[in-house]
Protein backbone atom coordinates (compact mmCIF):
# COMPACT_ATOMS: atom_id res chain seq x y z
CA UNK A 1 0.00 0.00 0.00
CA UNK A 2 1.13 3.52 -0.79
CA UNK A 3 0.96 6.57 1.51
CA UNK A 4 -1.63 8.05 -0.85
CA UNK A 5 -3.94 5.07 -0.29
CA UNK A 6 -4.62 6.52 3.15
CA UNK A 7 -6.69 9.38 4.46
CA UNK A 8 -4.84 11.88 6.63
CA UNK A 9 -6.51 13.47 9.67
CA UNK A 10 -5.67 15.06 13.01
CA UNK A 11 -6.41 13.38 16.30
CA UNK A 12 -9.81 14.54 17.56
CA UNK A 13 -11.16 15.59 14.16
CA UNK A 14 -13.43 13.68 14.53
CA UNK A 15 -12.87 11.87 17.86
CA UNK A 16 -11.49 8.44 16.99
CA UNK A 17 -11.53 5.23 18.98
CA UNK A 18 -7.91 4.11 19.25
CA UNK A 19 -8.53 1.32 21.77
CA UNK A 20 -7.80 -1.33 19.12
CA UNK A 21 -4.65 0.36 17.82
CA UNK A 22 -1.63 -1.87 18.43
CA UNK A 23 1.81 -1.09 17.04
CA UNK A 24 3.50 -3.74 19.16
CA UNK A 25 4.79 -1.36 21.85
CA UNK A 26 2.64 -0.86 24.94
CA UNK A 27 4.10 2.55 25.80
CA UNK A 28 3.39 3.93 22.30
CA UNK A 29 -0.10 2.42 22.23
CA UNK A 30 -0.78 3.99 25.63
CA UNK A 31 0.42 7.39 24.44
CA UNK A 32 -1.92 7.45 21.44
CA UNK A 33 -4.85 5.96 23.37
CA UNK A 34 -4.55 7.93 26.64
CA UNK A 35 -2.17 10.89 26.40
CA UNK A 36 -1.96 12.26 22.85
CA UNK A 37 -5.15 14.30 22.97
CA UNK A 38 -4.13 15.98 26.24
CA UNK A 39 -0.72 16.84 24.76
CA UNK A 40 -2.47 18.27 21.71
CA UNK A 41 -4.96 20.31 23.76
CA UNK A 42 -2.07 21.78 25.76
CA UNK A 43 -0.23 22.65 22.50
CA UNK A 44 2.73 20.42 23.40
CA UNK A 45 2.43 18.32 20.23
CA UNK A 46 0.06 17.42 17.43
CA UNK A 47 -0.95 13.89 16.45
CA UNK A 48 -1.92 12.78 12.95
CA UNK A 49 -3.66 9.58 11.91
CA UNK A 50 -3.62 7.57 8.70
CA UNK A 51 -6.67 5.49 7.80
CA UNK A 52 -7.29 3.37 4.70
CA UNK A 53 -9.45 5.35 2.29
CA UNK A 54 -11.77 2.36 1.96
CA UNK A 55 -12.16 1.95 5.75
CA UNK A 56 -11.92 5.25 7.62
CA UNK A 57 -12.84 3.64 10.94
CA UNK A 58 -9.47 1.91 11.11
CA UNK A 59 -6.25 3.62 12.15
CA UNK A 60 -3.30 2.21 10.24
CA UNK A 61 -0.64 4.54 11.65
CA UNK A 62 -0.24 7.49 13.98
CA UNK A 63 2.52 9.99 14.54
CA UNK A 64 3.15 13.02 16.72
CA UNK A 65 5.24 16.09 15.90
CA UNK A 66 6.36 19.04 18.00
CA UNK A 67 8.65 22.03 17.64
CA UNK A 68 12.14 21.69 19.10
CA UNK A 69 15.75 22.79 18.61
CA UNK A 70 18.99 21.00 18.04
CA UNK A 71 20.87 22.43 21.00
CA UNK A 72 24.29 22.88 19.43
CA UNK A 73 25.62 24.96 22.33
CA UNK A 74 25.58 21.83 24.47
CA UNK A 75 27.41 19.61 21.97
CA UNK A 76 31.13 18.80 21.91
CA UNK A 77 33.00 20.94 19.35
CA UNK A 78 33.52 18.05 16.92
CA UNK A 79 29.79 17.27 16.80
CA UNK A 80 28.86 20.94 16.59
CA UNK A 81 31.07 21.37 13.53
CA UNK A 82 29.78 18.22 11.86
CA UNK A 83 26.11 19.11 12.31
CA UNK A 84 26.65 22.73 11.24
CA UNK A 85 28.83 21.74 8.26
CA UNK A 86 26.00 22.17 5.73
CA UNK A 87 24.87 25.53 7.13
CA UNK A 88 25.82 28.08 4.47
CA UNK A 89 25.46 31.19 6.60
CA UNK A 90 27.42 30.76 9.77
CA UNK A 91 25.24 31.41 12.77
CA UNK A 92 27.90 30.58 15.31
CA UNK A 93 27.11 28.31 18.21
CA UNK A 94 23.33 28.59 18.17
CA UNK A 95 20.35 26.31 18.49
CA UNK A 96 19.00 25.22 15.11
CA UNK A 97 15.20 25.00 14.63
CA UNK A 98 13.87 21.47 14.21
CA UNK A 99 10.78 19.31 14.17
CA UNK A 100 10.61 16.43 16.64
CA UNK A 101 8.99 13.19 15.55
CA UNK A 102 7.94 12.36 19.09
CA UNK A 103 5.91 9.20 18.53
CA UNK A 104 5.44 6.94 15.52
CA UNK A 105 3.43 3.75 15.39
CA UNK A 106 2.11 1.51 12.62
CA UNK A 107 -0.66 -0.89 13.52
CA UNK A 108 0.42 -4.54 13.27
CA UNK A 109 -2.30 -5.22 10.67
CA UNK A 110 -0.55 -2.78 8.31
CA UNK A 111 3.02 -3.89 8.89
CA UNK A 112 5.08 -4.64 5.80
CA UNK A 113 3.83 -1.70 3.72
CA UNK A 114 6.73 0.64 4.62
CA UNK A 115 4.26 3.09 6.15
CA UNK A 116 6.75 4.21 8.79
CA UNK A 117 9.37 5.09 6.16
CA UNK A 118 6.75 6.84 4.02
CA UNK A 119 5.61 8.92 7.01
CA UNK A 120 9.18 10.05 7.65
CA UNK A 121 9.58 11.08 4.00
CA UNK A 122 6.27 12.93 4.19
CA UNK A 123 7.39 14.82 7.31
CA UNK A 124 10.73 15.72 5.67
CA UNK A 125 8.91 17.10 2.62
CA UNK A 126 6.24 18.82 4.69
CA UNK A 127 8.62 20.75 6.92
CA UNK A 128 11.15 21.64 4.24
CA UNK A 129 8.65 22.88 1.67
CA UNK A 130 8.20 26.53 0.71
CA UNK A 131 4.72 26.38 2.30
CA UNK A 132 6.09 25.65 5.77
CA UNK A 133 5.14 28.56 8.03
CA UNK A 134 8.35 28.68 10.08
CA UNK A 135 12.00 27.79 9.72
CA UNK A 136 12.77 24.13 10.33
CA UNK A 137 16.26 22.89 9.53
CA UNK A 138 16.34 19.43 11.10
CA UNK A 139 14.15 16.42 11.73
CA UNK A 140 14.89 15.02 15.20
CA UNK A 141 14.02 11.59 16.59
CA UNK A 142 14.74 10.06 19.98
CA UNK A 143 14.82 6.41 18.94
CA UNK A 144 14.83 3.43 21.24
CA UNK A 145 18.40 2.19 21.51
CA UNK A 146 17.75 -1.05 19.65
CA UNK A 147 19.67 -2.24 16.60
CA UNK A 148 16.53 -2.95 14.56
CA UNK A 149 15.07 0.53 15.11
CA UNK A 150 18.37 2.34 14.66
CA UNK A 151 18.86 0.49 11.37
CA UNK A 152 15.35 1.49 10.25
CA UNK A 153 15.98 5.17 10.99
CA UNK A 154 19.38 5.02 9.30
CA UNK A 155 17.66 3.78 6.12
CA UNK A 156 15.34 6.81 6.45
CA UNK A 157 18.33 9.16 6.42
CA UNK A 158 18.61 9.84 10.16
CA UNK A 159 22.08 9.82 11.73
CA UNK A 160 23.18 9.76 15.37
CA UNK A 161 23.99 13.18 16.79
CA UNK A 162 26.79 11.53 18.77
CA UNK A 163 29.52 9.26 17.42
CA UNK A 164 29.33 6.81 20.29
CA UNK A 165 27.21 5.88 23.26
CA UNK A 166 29.67 7.19 25.84
CA UNK A 167 29.58 10.66 24.27
CA UNK A 168 25.79 10.63 24.44
CA UNK A 169 25.78 9.36 28.04
CA UNK A 170 27.93 12.35 29.05
CA UNK A 171 25.61 14.73 27.18
CA UNK A 172 22.60 13.27 29.01
CA UNK A 173 24.39 13.27 32.40
CA UNK A 174 23.65 9.57 32.94
CA UNK A 175 25.11 7.61 35.82
CA UNK A 176 27.39 4.73 34.87
CA UNK A 177 24.85 2.11 35.92
CA UNK A 178 21.93 3.66 34.01
CA UNK A 179 21.33 2.30 30.50
CA UNK A 180 21.07 4.60 27.49
CA UNK A 181 17.49 3.87 26.52
CA UNK A 182 17.26 6.17 23.48
CA UNK A 183 19.61 7.61 20.87
CA UNK A 184 19.27 11.15 19.53
CA UNK A 185 19.09 11.12 15.71
CA UNK A 186 18.89 13.93 13.16
CA UNK A 187 18.31 14.53 9.46
CA UNK A 188 19.22 17.79 7.72
CA UNK A 189 16.09 18.89 5.85
CA UNK A 190 17.94 21.37 3.64
CA UNK A 191 19.46 18.39 1.82
CA UNK A 192 15.94 17.07 1.16
CA UNK A 193 14.87 20.47 -0.19
CA UNK A 194 17.93 20.82 -2.47
CA UNK A 195 17.36 17.31 -3.83
CA UNK A 196 13.68 18.11 -4.50
CA UNK A 197 14.63 21.33 -6.33
CA UNK A 198 17.16 19.46 -8.53
CA UNK A 199 14.55 16.87 -9.44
Amino acid sequence: MNFFDFSFSTLGDPIRDLSAFDCGRKEINKFFQKDALDYQNELFSKTYLLSPRNDLDKVAAAFTVANTCLFTRMLPNSRKKKIGYEVRHSKGSINYPAILLGQLGVDAHFAGHRLGAQIIEFIAQWFSSQENKSGCRYLIVEAYNEDRLLSFYAKCGLKPVFNDIEQERIYRHLDDDKPLETRLLYRDLILFRRKSIRN
